[in-house]
């Protein structure tokens, strides 16, 4: 599914920056280049923490659910709710991604992801947040070993502002399966995150992960979460 970058710059960016990280597969950031296949579908979802000196701690629930609908597309809905400080934001997002080359052991594969975000800051209404498009890459590096890259642009509506977004990953395809990522955009420090996931069987798995901001004051944020395939 679809993975933006962490923000959670309070307010109205929480629930944008929750609702990304549901969009993640597992432990991993990085969004990748295949498309599930028509009728596949899967739920995901993610409770997180995060915290940096001299700031309450934000705390998030997200859940998004995605489905194959053919034409190498995938469709998906997810929402998200961000707490700080006694106050909370909610956000809703249409999620999609078209493969244009398929991915294989010696062919590097090709995506478009999109998606739509709204959010509700307290007190208010749900109101049209901000619209992202991104290129997708995917590279099988060595057997069981996968290379993810993205580089897109994002428009925010509150900040009336556009930015360029990126995202590079690597993860392995074992049951325990292992990620890092480094990913950002052109108007803050970078994050760099590393996470674990495992596959239960039955189409169930879960996963942890830990990411950081380079910037100052830092920025750590934990995730846990759990996905469902149907």
């Amino acid at each position: 599914m679809t993975t933006p970058v962490r923000r959670f710059a309070w307010p109205l960016a929480l629930a944008a920056g929750a609702l990304a990280g549901a969009a993640a597969a597992g432990p991993r950031v990085t969004e990748t280049a295949d498309a599930l296949a028509r009728g596949d579908c899967e739920l995901e979802v993610a409770t997180g923490r995060e915290s940096s000196s001299g700031t309450p701690a934000v705390r998030s629930l997200e859940a998004v659910v995605g489905c194959g609908v053919g034409g190498n597309t995938q469709l998906g809905l997810g929402w998200a709710r961000v707490t700080a400080a006694g106050l909370h934001a909610d956000g809703v997002a249409l999620l999609g991604k078209t493969t244009l080359v398929a991915p294989d052991a010696a062919r590097t594969g090709w995506a478009v992801a999109y998606s739509l975000f709204a959010d509700k800051p307290p007190g208010g209404s749900f109101k049209s947040e901000e619209l992202a498009v991104s290129g997708v890459a995917t590279r099988e590096l060595l057997p069981g070993w996968l290379l993810h890259a993205n580089l897109g642009w994002s428009h925010s509506r509150s900040g009336k502002q556009n930015s360029t977004v990126w995202f590079l990953g690597v993860e392995s395809t074992d049951e325990l399966a292992v990620a890092a990522d480094v990913y950002g955009d052109d108007r803050s420090k970078p994050w760099v995150s590393a996470g674990v996931g495992y596959t239960l069987g039955g189409g169930v798995s879960a996963s942890l992960s830990y990411a950081l901001q380079l910037d100052r004051p830092r920025v750590r944020a934990f995730t846990l979460g759990a996905k469902l395939a149907f």
